[in-house]
Order: C-alpha cells, then structure tokens, then sequence
C-alpha cells in the first residue's frame, strides 16, 4: 500500500507490531511541547497490556516516538482493533516540576539534566548562562519557555524529542502544486491578544511597568492584565511584558494549505505555495489518514515570534 503504516510497541525487551492500519492523526505545533498521536489498527490478537512507548512508521520511516497515554482494544462486527493514543517523549518535559525559587549559573544543558533524568530528550547545546525563578507549580517546560526567551528572544520548540533555540539544520521545504493541494485558507483568532500589561516593582507598587499591545489597538480589543513583578526577568523587566505580548498574540494571524499526502514534516521546517504562501516557516503540521486518505495541513504563523515569508 502506498500509505502503509506500521506500528511497533515496546513491551519491557520485546516489541509489538501491527501494519493494518485503518486510521491515524497526527499534530505537532510551535508552542507545544510535544507532538501527539492516535492510531487504530486491526488487532492480530495480541497483549498490550504492559506496553510502555510506541514508534510509529510511514512507509518504513519513523515518524513518530512516544509514550503511551492509553490502549483501547475493542471487538466490533467480529474483527478486533487495538487504538493507542501517544505523545512525545519531550512531554514529560510539562509534567515535571523542579523545587521553587531561585537558580543561579543555569544553562539549557543543566536545566535539563540537573535535576530528573528523561530518556529520549534531547536538547541543543545553546550557549549562555544565567538566573531562573521557578514559581510554584511551574513545569520544567515554563522554566525552559522563560529561561530560552532570555537567552534567544525566541520561544524554544520540539524537533524529534529535541528541544531547540534556532532554527534546525537542512530544513526541509515543502511545496505542493495545486494539483495537490484540497484548500488553503487564511485565519485570525483575536481571542487570546491582550491590549496592555501592567506590572509592579519589586515592591509591589502596581502599574510600575506597562505595554500597550498595537494588535489589540488595531482590532479595538480591551484587554488590560495586572500581575506581580515577574521574578523570572528581575534584571530586566521590560522583557517580561514583552515576551508575555509576543505569548499572547500566538498563532493570532496564520496561513495554511492542505495537500494529499505526507512528507514527515517538522516545526520549522519550510512550506510554500505561490504567492499565496511565499517560503515560510512550517509553525503546525495536522496529517490524518483514514476512509478519505492521506492528507496534511501545514500552518505558517504570522504572530511576533514567526513571520510569513521568512524563517524564523
């Protein structure tokens, strides 16, 4: 079959495997720290019960890895199907949390080995090395979202269980023709867009700091947030305001074509499609296949941190 799919499940030393595979979708997006995955497939009878992580095959190319969130093995109509529902290794990354307070001589390095192990995580040696102030209840994921954007001015991203700061080397870029392509569209989505921030001093005298968001001028939205001297940017507190705008407006304003079939795509990798969607940086990948086929839509943001018609 020219869509075929495979799916190899780690039980303890042995692997599972089925290949008759009646449905799958697929997400990864820029702002979320992992890419997640369901999939059903013909059951051939076997035992799921203790399987720990899947990898998941196009075409004899690994597509996916991942632990497993859920099995349901179910009978219908005298066949029997097994559905596994996975996210990416990187997303233990937003399930742990580390102790309260402040870190000093912290680099992307020790924030993610230093303090808990996580197989299958990897980063990107990202040079620098400062302070991180881990509130209450924060992920390692918020302190590597906080801590990236001071080093970087970016928001940090997953690449195949990697977290990275840059861009990935030899991106690829994906351009179907309009034989290809089933729709291409335009979208913006003002519900997340704060008009202005205000934030203390240290001492707790409210409105020491504030940013007006020009987006929300435009569009007359009113929106007005107060909050407490964010001690994760004491050195420099214009920062703070100004990554919590660039947060808000994420994926405001965002272009997407969806085509027949799939290529693997990764965040940050390229797509382009005439002059409707000149070579941007690829900011969501949406693949699913089922009775309908194989079809993915690929999404370029235009929201502060990524720009169509440039990379990031």
């Amino acid at each position: 079959m020219i869509n075929r799919f495979m799916l190899r499940m780690q039980s303890g030393e042995s692997y599972v495997f089925e290949t008759e595979c009646l449905a799958v979708t697929l997400e990864r997006e820029a702002y979320t720290p992992y890419t997640q995955v369901t999939a059903t497939f013909l059951s051939q009878g076997q035992e799921y019960g203790n399987v720990t992580s899947i990898q998941l095959y196009h075409r004899n190319y690994r597509i996916f890895m991942g632990l497993v969130d859920s099995i349901r093995q179910y009978c219908r109509d005298g066949r029997a199907f097994v559905q596994v529902k996975s996210r990416s290794f990187t997303s233990v990354l937003a399930q742990n949390e580390i102790v309260p307070g402040m870190h000093f001589d912290m680099t992307i390095g020790r924030l993610m080995t230093g303090f808990y192990t996580f197989p299958n995580v990897y980063y990107e040696d990202y040079a620098g090395s400062g302070y991180i102030f881990v509130k209450d209840g924060a992920s390692i994921w918020d302190s590597i979202v906080n801590f990236g954007y001071k080093l970087s001015g970016h928001y940090p991203y997953i690449h195949m269980n990697t977290v990275r700061l840059t861009p990935h080397d030899s991106p690829k870029l994906t351009a179907p023709d309009s034989s290809q392509v089933l729709e291409y569209g335009e979208v913006q989505d003002m519900t997340k867009i704060v008009s202005m921030y205000h934030m203390a001093d240290i001492e707790d005298h409210y409105d020491a700091y504030r940013l007006e968001n020009p987006v929300a001028a435009a569009s007359e939205i009113v929106r007005h947030k107060q909050i407490r001297m964010d001690k994760q940017y004491l050195s420099e507190p214009e920062q703070a305001l100004q990554f919590r705008n660039l947060f808000s407006q994420r994926g405001w304003r965002a272009r997407y074509v969806v085509y027949n079939g799939f290529a693997n795509e990764e965040i940050c990798d390229r797509v382009s499609f005439g002059e409707f969607l000149p070579e941007s940086s690829i900011c969501r990948v949406q693949m699913t296949f089922g009775s309908n086929g194989l079809r993915t839509k690929l999404w370029a943001y235009d929201d502060g941190f990524y720009h169509i018609g440039r990379a990031q």
